[in-house]
């Protein structure tokens, strides 16, 4: 069917120079036109053709006959072989009197203002000259530079113009605007061909991030324009550390526009920290002219200040701002309470944290120094403790300073560790771990300190006379450990409970006899022989006369602790009256005091001779729940460690047995240890210490007897015998008429630092 075309749309009139413009839009509906006719309103009313018919492709024309001056009013037909369209609306359009002068200003500008925000906008402040234009489907392209400005291919003239969305965009580089806000257009005149001849224009808006933006445009114009690049519009000093010295930082104003730029800066606001000056030449610049305004920061309060300078002028925007801040921290200070203990496998360095300043704690550094070496660690923020393997060889020191987020503090004074003559042997397990052999500096622990290539999940742990070796069981297996190296001395179904003999040559255990009753076996180390004492007896310790156990006897109603003979099926020596249920018993090492947790009550630990006699009781009131898990004497024979344990907490406290059975009441020292993440499996308190050799059972007056002081390092021995001090002595102790019955030699090292052990050995003379 045949169609003819509908009415053009968006009639509209725009200024050219030597004439007055005319463009619409090509109707979408009806026929597709063949040509454009432009109609022009006579002033006797009636419309004429005031073009040609123009080719189809057609959406503007230029009436150069208009008077300038004059006043004109057009419509648009569509036509085709068909018929002609409707008349579109009218539009009404005057000539200038004058057509505005083309000039030689080309420039497009963008002021962001970046200094307004507190995330900087994408957009840069810039002034771009040598525009071109290009037009496509209704859009005209602008760019100079590193700027794009997006706008309608025609404007109906001078005024002020809405924009947003797609009408007006401004790019540069990667960001991109859609500016809703306002065009003011001074000045605007096309060409013939419908290129911009000749703008002036402003822009102002905000974009969809909601930054405002506002720019220049001259294409080829005599009007001027004003402009102000600030070099610096965001001065952030950084973090500044408190109390430091005043921070200076000159700001320049610059005039990158063509007329004077008059400038007003605002005083700061009330802010002691900051204050600024500037040149008096700020107050008018001519175009290319430069001012300074310097600005002063006295960093005397620990916060983030922030505040900006504004500045009054005469460009588009009216108005700018330097945004002024800083980050004020203080060190944190060095860490307190800074000790450092050994063991023999390694330090145990542990400290307070101190004040951490007002900055996020990041963690510590510990530095080490050994030799003039230094050596740096760090350790998180959560942990104020560290360790470190040492033999003892050198002697290094620590120190530790707190790290918080921009800031190192002072380190901590230096602190040595004194090389380990006792320690607290302990097989740990922590959390979904297996059980680890470690050890615990005495007499406070803050962390269990590992030991190289210790054996896991060990069940029990004995230490040898010597103060230094160590058997464990694992397994079925019965390990020794001596000098660093490990050897399976025994394997036997059921091995527990191990005991190193006073004079190192043999280790007695329980193992699981054949109507699996608990027995007890001795192991001489020498020659791997064994012997079995008897069955029905478990948990053995050694009198100190060497040849004697003590055990818990089973055969016996109440299962008493009974001394036995150290020998094949020994026979039964003397059962502890009053010993009835007794468990993890220990002997001190003077050998003169035994305890053990006494049956009934679980805050009951008694102490007893080993050869009998009354006991004495403390009771230590525990509350439900709390249970004594090993005792272990110290090795003076003063301190008895007790293992406590409540829920997941486990406790090691140092008791002053000595004290309380002098008379006194119950004293604990400050725990040894104590966890909540961990579970202490078993423990030996060791010490560096005499090994006296075997004396025969019974001997006559006169006796000679050898010890070995290789493990107390030549720091020279005492002896002591039947109570009485006989001072310094070497070996073999020797003494000649004694009287007859047993008597009791004592040996400890030479007091060095308040550190000594003790070594006993009772034998009889008949």
């Amino acid at each position: 069917m045949d169609v003819a075309p509908v009415a053009p749309t968006a009639v509209q009139t725009f200024p050219v120079l030597g004439g007055l413009g005319v463009a619409w839009t090509a109707p979408v509906d009806g026929g597709a036109p063949e040509g454009y006719v432009v109609q022009s309103l006579r002033t006797n009313g009636a419309w004429a053709d005031a073009s040609k018919q123009l080719p189809a492709g057609t959406t503007s024309w230029v009436d150069s006959r208009v008077k300038a001056g004059a006043s004109a009013t057009y419509r648009v037909i569509a036509v085709n072989v068909d018929g002609e369209s409707q008349p579109s609306a009218t539009a009404t359009g005057i000539r200038p009197v004058t057509d505005p002068a083309v000039g030689s200003n080309d420039v497009l500008t963008v002021d962001a203002d970046i200094a307004s925000y507190q995330t900087a906008p994408a957009f840069t402040d810039g002034v771009a000259g040598s525009v071109a234009q290009s037009t496509a489907g209704g859009v005209r392209a602008l760019s100079a530079g590193d700027l794009q400005i997006a706008l309608p291919a025609i404007l109906s003239g001078p005024g002020s113009h809405s924009v947003g969305g797609q009408s007006f965009v401004v790019r540069q580089n990667d960001h991109e605007c859609s500016l809703t806000g306002t065009l003011n257009v001074a000045e605007i005149a096309y060409s013939a061909d419908l290129q911009v001849a000749t703008m002036s224009a402003t822009y102002s808006g905000s974009c969809p991030e909601g930054n405002s933006l506002y720019g220049e445009i001259r294409i080829k114009s005599t009007q001027q324009y004003a402009a102000l690049a600030i070099d610096t519009p965001r001065v952030d000093l950084g973090r500044i550390e408190l109390n430091t010295a005043p921070r200076t930082v000159r700001v320049t104003l610059t005039n990158v526009g063509t007329k004077d730029l008059v400038v007003g800066i605002k005083p700061l606001p009330a802010d002691p920290t900051w204050t600024r000056r500037e040149d008096f030449a700020c107050q008018q610049l001519a175009p290319g002219a430069s001012c300074a305004v310097v600005v002063t920061f006295t960093p005397d309060y620990p916060n983030d200040p922030l505040t900006s300078l504004q500045i009054d002028d005469n460009t588009a925007r009216r108005q700018h701002r330097i945004r002024l801040s800083a980050s004020v921290y203080t060190v944190p200070s060095a860490p307190d309470k800074v000790a450092v203990d050994a063991t023999y496998s390694g330090v145990d360095l542990s400290w307070s944290p101190g004040f951490w300043g007002n900055a996020a704690p990041v963690g510590f550094v510990v530095e080490r120094s050994v030799n003039g070496i230094e050596t740096r660690f760090t350790v998180p923020a959560e942990q104020t403790h560290w360790t470190e393997p040492w033999n003892g060889n050198s002697y290094p020191t620590y120190r530790v300073s707190a790290v918080n987020e921009f800031f190192e503090g002072q380190p901590s004074d230096r602190v040595s560790p004194a090389r380990a003559r006792e320690q607290v042997t302990a097989l740990v397990r922590r959390p979904n771990e297996p059980v680890v052999l470690g050890s615990l500096a005495v007499p406070k622990a803050t962390q269990i300190v590992p030991v190289e290539n210790a054996p896991t999940d060990a069940t029990e742990v004995t230490g040898a006379p010597n103060g230094i070796d160590i058997a464990y069981v694992l397994g079925d297996n019965l390990w020794v450990r001596q000098q660093g190296a490990d050897r399976l001395v025994r394997s036997a179904a059921g091995m527990a409970h191990p005991a190193w003999s006073p004079d190192g040559t043999r280790i007695a255990f329980n193992v699981a006899g054949s109507d699996s009753s608990a027995c007890v076996d001795i192991l001489t180390l020498s020659d791997s022989s064994v012997v079995r004492v008897g069955c029905n007896l478990d948990h053995p310790i050694w009198h100190p006369d060497n040849h004697s156990l003590i055990v818990q006897d089973s055969s016996i109603a109440g299962a008493p602790l009974t001394q036995v003979q150290a020998a094949e099926q020994g026979a039964r020596i003397a059962t502890l009256e009053g010993s009835e249920g007794a468990t993890r018993a220990v002997l001190s090492p003077t050998g003169n005091v035994l305890a053990y947790v006494a049956a009934g009550k679980s805050g009951l630990v008694a102490f007893q001779s080993p050869d009998g006699g009354t006991a004495t009781v403390a009771d230590f009131g525990f509350v439900e729940g709390k249970t004594i898990e090993d005792l272990e004497w110290d090795t003076v024979g003063r301190q008895l460690a007790v293992l406590t344990r409540s829920g997941d907490r486990d406790i090691i406290e140092s008791f002053d047995a000595g004290d309380f059975l002098g008379g006194g009441g119950l004293s604990f020292s400050a725990p040894v240890y104590n966890t909540t993440t961990e579970r202490i499996v078993d423990l030996t308190w060791q010490g560096h210490n005499v090994v006296i050799a075997d004396v025969p059972a019974a001997s006559g007056p006169d006796v000679s007897i050898p010890f070995d002081t290789s493990a107390v390092n030549g720091d020279g021995t005492q002896c002591i015998l039947d109570g009485d001090f006989l001072g310094s002595c070497t070996s073999p102790f020797t003494a000649t008429g004694l009287s007859s019955g047993r008597h009791t030699l004592q040996i400890q090292p030479s007091i060095v630092g308040g550190y000594f052990a003790t070594a006993t050995r009772t034998f009889t003379v008949q």
